[in-house]
């Protein structure tokens, strides 16, 4: 094996050295960029192990061109200064193959020392004696790493060549540096393939062995590293590192020591020099940084007065830098120069805060202290300086420093900033270091104690939102006071305090997991604590990522789980995580996935009341990126609504993950404060009685009052920025604010003195500086650096003049505003920069050799008008001028170079794009070239380009003018001839996307897209440009203006009508609408020709589809149903059955069921849409005779004689059943119909295998009834069946409905789409419409003829019966005074039995006839229609939609159908181009896909509620059919029993109006009592008997204002009949029954009995007779409706009163498992146990209730744990009064408190509670309910 090599110590060796540096991508004939080092080294031995290294001639190139073509350039400015420190002695020591120390001279460059450490990491080499291949971690240039060593030897010539190889992945210790990146963290299941950065290195060594030792002869290294912004394989940018090492001669002298004296450099690590080189963007001179500072300063001011310079970020990185560079005094006297110019002024200190430094901080903070800031530059620039700063020991002490200054302490904001950016310097200095020292989190600490021993809320808040920010686990302690775990006194501590103390420990988490999940699982078991701070521990817990066990845990809490609340949100966390795909919630999801096993499904059923977890996110796998967002909303007891919603989006790329942003709201008592009455409840008689009432119940109290408070707050990369917090005294001062009148008001009286002077100024603000570096060594010693830098820079100029009149006077309120008009003129231009950077490549203090992709963006907004606000006239008009010259409003560039630069030569930069000008064009573009034309030389190309192109490695300067790869480029504008402008986009982009296609190679190019404003050429010039709106009645003058200005001629004819032609005219609408309303003559109509008729709103006889809008989804004329009706069909047997015979007949043509029948049938929807005159006639018959084809298809030799079953058969389907031969033959007597609802058409199969299985079946008169249609559901696979049924007379009602409401319940029934949606408008008029469909062969129209005979009473054209509501006009004004321009007009007709509105805009230019007319209208109560027409006088295109309700397979449906008989080709392109997605949308939505041909040109979408909270949904495509069973709703819709339309109101439409208002009912909760049966708000339903005449506290208002009271008792009367007192503000109601009816009293007054009315002065509150009962009616004291008819009670109370109800009807907070809350807040066992605790107990003697509560005792004596015991209840017990005996009991459960058998306790000790004993058994005792008294005690 061999030996160690060795050089000998009288010997020195010369060797040539060569190392170099590639930046750029693999392809060739890329651009790359990198440096070269060649030259001799000399090592010769001083003594033993150390020698003498000397490098004689280094030589220094530059390569910046095309690789592999163009050469490396000599630079002798770098090789100059670089060989002055390299070219001096060094030494090294040596033994075994190792280096040891490095000596240099001193003060010698920190790069020079890397340089030599990469020459001797090629001597480092590990020879194991034993083995010829092993693995070890070896220390290296970069580290220790993980390197493979293969030896080989040669023994016949004695030599020996190993091979090393390093993974530069996988290290002990890495030498690597970050800036920027302390808030990504790496995933815990971070994989070699998901990092960004690989590399790896190889060297190979040759080796003389020798009688002397062994020689090194050459070593060749090679290092890669590649990145991979978007972890493509093949996507990649590459550092490619190359060194070489030969023996050239060893001579026999030995080296003499250098007479300098060296200094030790340390090992062969890579050291990074103290100050990081500048960032790699530019290379600045430091010398005289003052100067420097200043001149750049100058630059920037001056160059960026107007507008942004295009050079300016990097000016100001360039000041940045300088800033970085210079002292504390240099800043001082920079300042001193500059402190009396603002502009000067705001870009030093923000320079001066985005640099990060120790000196950069001492002088914010000596500004602060002279108070040279003001309020604004203090607040950005202490926010800027503590969170771009660059944390380390020596900037840790003075941010603390800065934080206690007495003027950050003095404004509650600027502490907030300045404490909160502080712990994220604190975060950012502890992530690097191992122990974080306890100095850096004392002022934080202390500011915790602080607060604490004081008592101060927002003090808590700001300590706690610091600590999290910090994360360090040594905060712990100082959490946990807040939490109410270990200390007692946390309980006093307010909920959202406690749960800020939560949120506090989620950074912590992740460095202690542990600790933090045992506190939290502790907060979330506990059931006793708020339910808000255990949600929030449980988003926390899973923040922290739980394993198994702990989930396991979470998910039996929530099983035992009282609490809803709490209960749904574990339920819904762990749901969401379950379907995570993001690789570092693996582990988790996984583990969610089995744990919610473990869950009832019934808490996937909890409405939107509930809190939830709502996570979307996504994962792509090739890229390795995702990312997800997280919504918690946390509902309060209390309110319906989120107390807190906390939304935050998480990014995952390449193997780490950061929290981009996190946004928080937390409301609490928001409902008091809004619904705050002026009401003194408290002042009332009912107040004091009921809180009399409340001392008698054992442990009452009224609930607290909430504090109002809402709390907001802002993370970014998981640090909190700044929260706000709004309480009470904000809220009220911010009321008191806008009340008072001005001039007592400052602020008003500040912005009312503004609006009057004007507002001018201009403010330019750098609002972002982003910075991230990844630095890494290469193995020849020179630094390669990623680097990525962001600068964005916001600048707003405005110049605002404002007039009111009447102007505003001292005393003004802004209700003053609305009778103003207020004149504007403003001139604001606000533009944003923003500037990105990517570099790669080799950055040292001397010269920077790197790749560059850079991209800004430039955006201006010029906003220049004048605007006339008149309040009054309800008229605004702006004017603003047309375009003069181009404005390029956004501008987005980007490009890609190699860079060189060096020091040597300034201001110079050798820059070559990555993508040459020659790079070979797109293969796909070139054209192919005989062989005969084609030389070696030059050639022509074919084409029209026949311009000889030079030889394709020709110099750089030939390059430029090759023909060059096409540029890809797009342009298109869209052009405003009247108003004089066009907006254009134009887009040019060259990329390398032809060698790979990969995003990076998309990146390297150029690209470049504007928008740009330009103007046009028009006729005339235009002066400006005008809109006007004007709404209200004086719409119609400002048209009628417009009209007269146009028309020549004059007419002598009433105002009225002339006006009406005219406007018609204008508006283009005479051709559009043949008015119907003959009754008005009109003497002039200006003739147009072609004036075609419409006959309806939507079918205009010329169409091709004559199946406009029918109400029932058909799209056959509904002539075909009439003639296929057989003539008895006449005798309708019942509504419903009715309703089905047409059904089945209006059967949807386009589903081409009889096609599907083996043969077509002639009414198949593609003819039915050639013409509409052949497919009323043709449709007439086929319908029966192509549908009883079909039948006999289907079996062929059974007569099935009556055709009117053809209907039935006809609309069979494809069905479900796979192979049920059934037959299906009926035999109908008397027209009872065809019997096949729409659910048959599902069952009966595809007919030609049911023909193939019984063919000779004759089964003539077997008619199948409704038991086959119905049984058809049970998809028997080969239930060879026939049904056979005789039909009589109209026995026949098999309705539909009932047939298809099982469909549900059946489980392979998939096929939704197959039934049919029936609009409600067919099943409620079946009688009138037969008759009048006769009408309809000749009348082509498929809307019911009842609805055809009123819409021809209904005007066409609104202007007709209306006038205009609305008037907008866009006018360029000319110079030769004609308009031009659009016009706008709304009519409205809102409150008619039908609303409708129709809009126009025209074209108000002389040649054009462009309109655009809309029309949307309600038609009756179940259906609403719109349409759109578009072009020459609306008549080129047409959309239509329309909206009906109805039923779909019997639950109550809506279809939205959408039809475009006509669009114009871009619109039908883009939609085509939508489509493709539509497939992939639905499958990712999880709905199910299936292709059919439905009618083209038209979609449906059907959504059918099936309960109250999923409903089924069906889209209908033209070539598709989308379904989806049984989709959640998050909120619960009333489906109640359908509303026959004789009983509609007379606003026919109120089923649209009133769907809003009908949802909001359902969610107010009602409490109903009925005999023994009671519902509570809650919606809990229990059995309980009252006991005789005890009043029981059935609903109270348990808030602290006590508004009212309802109490109820048995009456005297009979068994089920009931008396109620309610108790409310000044009054005493009282309803008790005599005599079948509700007597009434008020306050002991006995109303009249018959027709009560009764209205309080007061607050308001009125009882009027309804049905057989009353109805009290409060709103003001949260009464909505009581309805008390002497059986049945019901109250229904407000939104608002929700968690502040008590009494038997429950609290109303949604919490169904702790229903039987008793008054002492504990739960009941029972219902009767929680009936009893709310009896009202009354004097004996005095009052009919005769029964008390008294705790009793266990008659027997119990063993309790081996103790004779006696056992006392720790509830009391109802039991009759003294002197009074029970004559009724029941038995209640009861919780017992056992003593000692020989104890001294018993029951008459007062001083023994009870009921705050512990429960030690339970068991049941009787209840008294009824006693009968002889002799009572009426002392007692």
């Amino acid at each position: 094996f061999p030996t160690d090599p060795r050089f000998g110590s009288r010997k020195s060796h010369l060797y040539s050295y060569e190392g170099w540096v590639l930046n750029g991508l693999q392809d060739k004939s890329l651009a790359k960029v990198g440096v070269r080092l060649s030259g001799k080294l000399e090592i010769s031995g001083l003594s033993e192990n150390v020698y003498l290294l000397k490098i004689r001639s280094p030589l220094f190139e530059e390569y910046n061109g095309i690789w592999p073509r163009d050469p490396f350039t000599r630079s002798s400015k770098i090789t100059q200064m670089v060989s002055s420190c390299l070219t001096r002695p060094f030494k090294f020591e040596y033994s075994s193959g190792r280096i040891g120390n490095i000596y240099g001279p001193e003060d010698c460059p920190a790069m020079c020392i890397n340089i030599v450490r990469g020459i001797l990491n090629m001597m480092q080499i590990t020879i194991k004696k034993s083995q010829n291949v092993y693995e070890l971690q070896e220390a290296g240039i970069g580290g220790v790493c993980h390197t493979r060593y293969i030896i080989q030897e040669d023994r016949k010539n004695s030599r020996v060549s190993i091979t090393k190889t390093v993974d530069q992945n996988n290290c002990q210790e890495k030498v690597m540096k970050s800036v920027g990146m302390a808030y990504i963290y790496p995933c815990p299941v971070d994989m070699m393939k998901g990092r960004l950065v690989k590399g790896t290195a190889a060297f190979s060594y040759k080796l003389k062995q020798s009688d002397s030792g062994t020689l090194i002869t050459e070593v060749v290294s090679q290092q890669v590293y590649q990145i991979s912004p978007l972890s493509e394989p093949t996507g990649v940018a590459v550092m490619e590192a190359r060194q070489q090492l030969t023996l050239l001669e060893v001579r026999s002298e030995q080296g003499s020591a250098p007479d300098i004296s060296m200094q030790s450099y340390g090992s062969l690590r890579y050291h990074f020099p103290s100050v990081l080189p500048q960032m790699p963007l530019q290379l600045i001179k430091t010398k005289n940084p003052e100067q420097r500072i200043v001149e750049t300063l100058q630059h920037i001011v001056l160059n960026n007065q107007q507008d942004f310079h295009d050079d300016v970020p990097y000016r100001f990185l360039e000041l940045v830098q300088l800033c970085r560079i210079a002292s504390a005094d240099t800043l001082e006297s920079i300042w001193r120069q500059f402190s009396d110019k603002p502009r000067y002024r705001q870009w030093l200190l923000s320079a001066v805060s985005a640099t990060g430094t120790t000196e950069a901080l001492k002088f914010i903070k000596t500004r602060i202290r002279n108070d040279d800031l003001n309020y604004l530059q203090t607040l950005l620039s202490v926010s800027f300086a503590l969170h771009l700063m660059k944390a380390d020991e020596h900037t840790v002490p003075i941010a603390a420093d800065l934080i206690t200054s007495s003027r950050i302490q003095k404004n509650p904001m600027l502490q907030q900033v300045a404490c909160l950016g502080y712990s994220s310097v604190v975060n950012r200095y502890c992530s690097q270091t191992s122990a974080c020292p306890k100095e850096a989190l004392q002022p934080i600490h202390d500011l915790a104690d602080e607060a604490i021993s004081r008592g101060r809320e927002d003090k808590m808040k700001l300590a706690l939102k610091c600590i999290g920010n910090m994360g360090e686990p040594a905060s712990i302690k100082r959490i946990l006071k807040f939490l109410p775990i270990s200390s007692s006194s946390a309980s006093d501590i307010p909920i959202h305090v406690q749960i800020d103390a939560i949120m506090a420990l989620r950074k912590i988490a992740w460095k202690d997991p542990k600790t933090v999940q045992g506190y939290l699982i502790q907060i979330l078991a506990d059931q006793s604590l708020p339910p808000e701070v255990r949600m929030m521990a449980c988003a926390v817990i899973f923040e922290t990522r739980p394993a198994l066990p702990l989930i396991t845990t979470i998910a039996n809490v929530a099983m035992k789980e009282s609490n809803l609340q709490v209960a749904s949100f574990v339920y819904s966390h762990m749901k969401a995580l379950s379907k995570s795909s993001l690789p570092y919630t693996y582990n988790i999801s996984s583990a969610c996935n089995i744990a919610l096993k473990l869950l009832a499904p019934k808490l996937d059923r909890l409405s939107y009341r509930y809190s939830k977890v709502i996570r979307i996110g996504g994962y792509f796998d090739n890229y390795k990126v995702g990312a997800a967002g997280d919504v918690f909303v946390m509902n309060s007891p209390g309110t319906m609504f989120p107390s807190a919603v906390i939304s935050k989006l998480m990014a995952y790329s390449a193997g780490s993950v950061a929290d981009l942003v996190e946004v928080g709201v937390r409301v609490e008592g928001l409902t008091d404060v809004i619904m705050k009455q002026n009401i003194p409840f408290a002042e009332y008689p009912a107040y004091k009685k009921i809180k009399e009432i409340g001392k008698a119940l054992l442990g009452w109290k009224e609930l607290p009052t909430e504090t109002p408070l809402i709390s907001a707050y802002l993370k970014l990369f998981g640090q909190e920025l700044a929260y706000v917090n709004i309480n009470k005294e904000v809220l009220h001062q911010a009321m008191k604010t806008v009340l008072e009148p001005a001039d007592r008001n400052t602020v008003m009286k500040r912005i009312a003195s503004q609006i009057r002077s004007g507002i001018a100024g201009q403010w330019t603000q750098p609002v972002w500086l982003g910075e991230l570096r990844y630095i890494v060594p290469t193995c020849t010693g020179l630094p390669l650096e990623y680097g990525s830098y962001t600068t964005a820079l916001a600048r707003a100029a405005l110049n605002v003049d404002g007039k009111i009149t009447p102007p505003l006077t001292g005393d003004f309120r802004p209700s003053q505003f609305l009778e103003s008009t207020v004149q504007i003129r403003s001139d604001i231009s606000p533009s944003l920069y923003l500037h990105t950077v990517a570099t790669m490549g080799v950055n040292t203090e001397y010269f920077q050799h790197a790749v560059e992709i850079q991209g800004k963006v430039l955006t201006r907004v010029p906003m220049k008008f004048d605007a006339k606000i008149d309040m009054k006239l309800k008229n605004i008009k702006i004017e603003t001028n047309p375009c003069h010259e181009e404005t390029e409003i956004v501008v987005g560039r980007h490009k890609a170079f190699a860079v060189s630069r060096n020091i040597g030569e300034l201001g110079v930069e050798k820059r070559t794009s990555i993508l040459p000008e020659d790079a070979s064009s797109n293969i796909v573009e070139e054209p192919f070239k005989p062989s005969e034309r084609a030389s070696s030389e030059g050639f022509t190309m074919q084409g029209a380009d026949s311009m000889p192109r030079k030889d394709a490695y020709s110099s750089q300067e030939d390059l430029r003018d090759g023909t060059g790869r096409k540029t890809d480029k797009r342009d298109i504008c869209v052009k405003l001839h009247r108003l004089g402008c066009q907006l254009c986009f134009s887009r040019r982009s060259r990329d390398a996307s032809f060698l790979k296609n990969t995003f990076l190679h998309r990146l390297i190019g150029e690209h470049e897209a504007k928008i740009v404003l330009m103007p046009v050429q028009t006729d005339a010039d235009i002066d400006k440009i005008q809109l006007e709106i004007q709404a209200g009645s004086r719409a119609a003058s400002k048209i009628i203006h417009v009209v007269n200005s146009e028309s020549e001629e004059e007419d002598e004819s009433s105002p009225y009508e002339d006006i009406q032609a005219k406007l018609k005219k204008i508006l283009g609408i005479e051709n559009v609408f043949k008015v119907a309303n003959k009754t008005r003559h009109q003497k002039k109509q200006p003739s147009k020709k072609g004036n075609t008729k419409l006959t309806e709103l939507g079918t205009d006889p010329n169409a091709k589809n004559p199946s406009s809008s029918s109400s029932a989804s058909s799209t056959v004329s509904s002539s075909s149903s009439s003639s296929a009706a057989s003539p008895d069909s006449k005798k309708a047997v019942g509504e419903d059955e009715n309703d089905e015979v047409k059904q089945a007949r209006n059967k949807d043509a386009s589903s081409k069921s009889s096609s599907s029948s083996g043969r077509s049938s002639k009414s198949s929807s593609s003819k039915s849409s050639s013409s509409s005159k052949s497919s009323s006639s043709k449709s007439s018959s086929s319908s029966s005779s192509s549908s009883s084809k079909s039948s006999s298809s289907s079996s062929s030799r059974s007569s099935s004689s009556s055709s009117s079953s053809s209907s039935s058969s006809s609309s069979s389907r494809k069905s479900l059943s796979h192979h049920s031969h059934r037959h299906h033959s009926r035999h109908l007597n008397g027209s009872s119909s065809s019997s096949s609802s729409s659910s048959s058409s599902s069952s009966s199969s595809s007919s030609s295998s049911s023909s193939s299985s019984s063919s000779s079946s004759s089964s003539s008169s077997s008619s199948s009834s409704s038991s086959s249609s119905s049984s058809s559901e049970s998809l028997s696979h080969h239930s060879h069946g026939h049904h056979s049924g005789h039909l009589e007379g109209g026995s026949s009602s098999s309705s539909s409905d009932s047939s298809s409401s099982t469909y549900s319940k059946i489980w392979g029934d998939d096929e939704i789409y197959q039934y049919r949606f029936k609009s409600a408008h067919r099943q409620e008029f079946p009688k009138r419409k037969l008759s009048a469909d006769r009408l309809s062969s000749t009348y082509p129209s498929t809307r019911s003829s009842r609805a055809s005979s009123q819409a021809a009473s209904r005007p066409k054209f609104l202007g007709d019966v209306k006038t205009p509501v609305l008037a907008v006009f866009l006018h360029g004004i000319r110079n030769d005074k004609k308009i031009g321009g659009l016009q706008l007009v709304v009519y409205a007709d809102i409150d008619s039995i039908r609303p409708r509105m129709q809009v126009f805009v025209s074209n108000l230019t002389d040649s054009s006839k462009w309109k655009l007319c809309a029309d949307a209208s309600v038609l009756n109560a179940h259906k609403a229609a719109a349409y759109l027409k578009w072009g020459r006088n609306c008549k080129d295109y047409k959309m239509s939609a329309e909206l009906v309700t109805g039923r779909f397979a019997a639950c109550p449906a809506v279809q939205v159908k959408l039809e475009w008989p006509k669009v114009p080709s871009s619109v039908r392109s883009i939609a085509e181009w939508f489509y493709k997605f539509v497939p992939g949308a639905a499958f990712m939505l999880g709905l199910s896909e299936k292709t059919d041909k439905n009618p083209s040109r038209q979609a449906r979408v059907i959504v059918a509620l099936t309960s109250p909270r999923t409903c089924d949904v069906v889209i209908k495509l033209p070539d598709m059919i989308l379904y989806e069973k049984a989709m959640r709703l998050p909120l619960s819709l009333p489906v109640g029993p359908r509303i026959p339309a004789s009983e509609l109101q007379p606003p026919i439409w109120n089923v649209f109006a009133e769907a809003p208002s009908a949802v909001l009912e359902n969610l107010k909760a009602y409490c109903s009592i009925s005999h023994n049966k009671i519902t509570t708000f809650n919606g809990v339903q229990f059995n309980y008997t009252m006991p005789a005449n005890c009043y029981h506290i059935l609903a109270q208002d348990c808030s602290s204002d006590l508004k009212f009271l309802v109490t109820m008792r048995n009456a005297e009367e009979a068994v089920n009949l009931k008396a109620i007192n309610i108790k409310l503000g000044s009054h005493e109601i009282d309803m008790h029954p005599v005599n079948g009816r509700v007597k009434l009293l008020v306050d002991g007054v006995e109303s009249r009995v018959r027709n009560v009315s009764y209205v309080s002065a007061g607050a308001s509150m009125w009882i009027h007779s309804e049905k057989q009962g009353l109805v009290l009616v409060a709103p003001a004291y949260g009464i909505d409706k009581l309805y008390f008819d002497g059986y049945t009670l019901r109250i229904q109370v407000a939104l608002w009163m929700a968690g502040k109800m008590c009494g038997i009807c429950g609290k109303y907070d949604a919490e169904c498992e702790q229903e039987y809350r008793m008054p002492n807040g504990y739960l009941a066992k029972d219902a009767v146990s929680f009936g009893h605790s709310w009896i009202l107990e009354e004097k004996p003697c005095t009052g009919a209730c005769k029964l008390r509560r008294s705790f009793v005792k266990l008659e027997k004596t119990v063993q309790l744990a081996g103790v004779e015991s006696k056992c006392y209840s720790t509830e009391p017990v109802l039991r009759c009064m003294k002197g009074c005996s029970a004559t009724k009991t029941t038995p209640v459960t009861v919780g017992f408190h056992c003593l000692p058998a020989d104890s001294a306790t018993s029951l008459t000790d007062k001083q023994t509670k009870f009921d705050q004993k512990s429960e030690d058994m339970q068991d049941t005792v009787d209840a008294h309910i009824a006693c009968s008294c002889e002799n009572e005690d009426c002392s007692a």
